[in-house]
C-alpha cells in the first residue's frame, strides 16, 4: 500500500510533467500550475493553483482525485 506522500508525489509529478505542458499548449494565458497539500486534521486538503498571465490565480480543489479525475477537474475549470 502506498503512503500519502507517495500519492502526493505522483500527483505533483504528473501535473508538472504531463498536465502543465498540455494545458499551456491549449491555453497560452496560463503561466503555471502548482500542486499544493494543506495538512489538516482529520484529512489533508489538495488543490492546484492555476497562474494566469493577466487574471491572477485560480484555485481548483482536487482532494482524493485520481489522475484522470484531477485532469478533468482542472480542464473543466479553465475559463
Amino acid at each position: 500500500m502506498r503512503t500519502d506522500e507517495e500519492i502526493y508525489d505522483e500527483k505533483r509529478q504528473f501535473i508538472q510533467d504531463k498536465l502543465l505542458p498540455f494545458i499551456t499548449a491549449i491555453d497560452s494565458n496560463i503561466i503555471d500550475i502548482e500542486y499544493h497539500v494543506l495538512s489538516r486534521s482529520p484529512y489533508d486538503l489538495e488543490y492546484v493553483l492555476i497562474k494566469w498571465k493577466n487574471a491572477g490565480d485560480q484555485r481548483v480543489y482536487i482532494t482524493g482525485d485520481s489522475l484522470l479525475a484531477l485532469s478533468k477537474d482542472i480542464l473543466r475549470s479553465l475559463k
